[in-house]
């Protein structure tokens, strides 16, 4: 098959993937104006683990595969992108975002750690199942905080039985089943694509399928601008990327480890270091003056651009 075929699935796939997730995109924002739960709480929370659905059945998905590079390349292209070209979008094209409540609340410093975490577990190139555990834990434990301290939770609990459940499940299973088609198709076409155009699944995961799988991120981020929604905006941002640190992971290297000895080709250590680099120069801005500017937005999408830029070239040498 022509790699452009392969190409046209992934795009595909990937829309079909954007369209399950609005659906789980929708149903959190009733809950959140039903509940009156914090529109940060409810973005961190709900929102950024329902649009870290496709990285997360994804990796799954090539971990059964036996590819779990293709969800680790995955999950650091997601993280770069929401940390740089995904956060200056709505600047560049609304208005500046202020940052006070991720501040405040000292979720930023907590999604620095997290993001942080994997790469200190993979300094010796291996990611086994007892680092996914310690990943998922970790996840488990910040979420629990979350909830705790979020004001709206007795709220939940005392309002639960008002929702229509018979629908959220039918809206449940029907997006699940599209998510996990829309991913099978990803992560085959995915393999196709690297067989057809000799690129490794490192690259693929790392632009491609980063990309795509960051869609409904992106189309929550617009969704937002029309509202001047802005803590939705950073709430969904900063969780995705604990999301994709943790979960992602966590779940990927329980079914199948991550193994950069093997070859060590498969997974440049560029990567990682742009990662790091976006994640200090996100973490001067987001304290600076509590808001992202729109210079900050074009260095933050310049950024982005560079890392492309050498991922092709390495790709190509």
């Amino acid at each position: 098959m022509p790699a452009l075929f392969y190409l046209l699935l992934i795009i595909i796939g990937c829309f079909a993937l954007l369209r399950a997730v609005t659906l789980f995109i929708k149903a959190t924002s009733k809950i959140a104006h039903h509940f009156h739960i914090s529109v940060y709480t409810i973005s961190f929370l709900l929102v950024s683990v329902a649009t870290s659905l496709p990285e997360t059945v994804v990796g799954i998905t090539s971990a059964i595969d036996k590819n779990p590079i293709l969800s680790f390349g995955n999950a650091v292209g997601s993280n770069i992108a929401l940390l740089t070209i995904i956060i200056a979008i709505p600047v560049l094209i609304a208005y500046p975002i202020t940052t006070r409540s991720v501040v405040e609340s000292r979720d930023i410093y907590y999604v620095v750690f997290f993001s942080f975490l994997p790469i200190a577990l993979l300094t010796d190139r291996y990611l086994g199942r007892f680092d996914g555990f310690i990943l998922l834990s970790t996840y488990i434990i910040y979420i629990m905080a979350v909830i705790k301290r979020s004001t709206g939770f007795e709220r939940l609990k005392e309002s639960i039985e008002k929702i229509n459940i018979w629908k959220e499940i039918a809206v449940f299973l029907f997006s699940l089943l599209l998510v996990l088609g829309a991913s099978e198709i990803i992560v085959k076409s995915a393999e196709g694509l690297s067989v057809a155009a000799g690129w490794n699944l490192g690259f693929i995961g790392l632009t491609l399928i980063a990309v795509g799988t960051s869609m409904p991120e992106i189309a929550y981020t617009v969704v937002n601008l029309k509202y001047h929604h802005n803590q939705e905006i950073l709430g969904n941002i900063v969780g995705s990327v604990v999301a994709n640190s943790t979960l992602v992971l966590g779940v990927t290297v329980l079914i199948h480890p991550i193994d950069l000895r093997i070859d060590p080709t498969a997974f440049g250590l560029q990567s990682i270091g742009i990662f790091i680099i976006a994640m200090l120069i996100f973490l001067k801005f987001v304290r600076s003056k509590r808001t992202i500017d729109k210079p900050e937005a074009v260095f933050l999408l310049a950024l982005y651009i560079v890392f492309l830029i050498i991922e092709y070239r390495l790709q190509i040498m």
